[in-house]
């Protein structure tokens, strides 16, 4: 027994806007996933000049938290950084940096630099007049 022809003709349009709902919504939803995966368009903006090098003594912030402001420890679980002489700073940075020098958490630390940075760093603390011994600063 086959449906009545009114309700087959409404059955036939409600189906076939189904698909063009479904079809629009694909295009819809394709052309905006496109859209959004490609980066945006630079905007004219005037050129800026670089952004000037880090200074040594702001590099050297970070390691406070281990080595004392300004390097100047005095506890005797980390090594002092004040005075310390620059050839010496640089060849423990790049040995840390490189894995020549073990360490759990120096290695990482010293990946973060690049040798200019790590020169920088050791001309600061070398220009830092060293805590004598058994002298808290």
């Amino acid at each position: 027994m086959n449906p009545p022809m009114p309700f087959r003709r409404t059955w036939v349009r409600v189906t076939l806007w189904g698909v063009c709902l479904a079809v629009a919504g694909t295009a819809a939803v394709t052309g905006l996933t496109r859209a959004l995966a490609q980066p945006p368009a630079p905007a004219a903006s005037p050129a800026r000049p670089a952004s000037p090098a880090v200074s040594g003594a702001t590099m050297a912030h970070s390691c406070a938290a281990c080595h004392g402001t300004f390097g100047r420890l005095g506890d005797e679980a980390f090594a002092p950084l004040a005075g310390m002489p620059a050839p010496q700073f640089i060849a423990s940075m790049t040995e840390f940096r490189d894995g020549r020098r073990p360490s759990t958490l120096m290695g990482h630390v010293a990946e973060g630099f690049t040798d200019p940075e790590i020169r920088a760093m050791a001309d600061f603390f070398a220009a830092i007049p060293a805590v004598e011994e058994g002298v808290r600063p």
